[in-house]
């Protein structure tokens, strides 16, 4: 289940099985509040597996 991540109101990542993706936009000191270290920047695997991920079945 993924949860917002919020900082003074506005929301400026995304919590999912204990990982924090922040948004690009998030403030520094946010991220240095929570104690964690921005995602890396996604590899090609990882957009490859998000991908088939929404791939729906074909039916017919």
């Amino acid at each position: 289940m993924e949860n917002a991540v919020y900082w003074k109101g506005r929301q400026v990542g995304i919590e999912c099985a204990g990982r924090i993706s922040w948004f690009t936009s998030a403030p520094r000191e946010a991220v240095v509040a929570y104690g964690t270290q921005p995602s890396e920047p996604v590899s090609a695997e990882q957009s490859m597996l998000a991908r088939n991920l929404v791939t729906t079945a074909s039916y017919g």
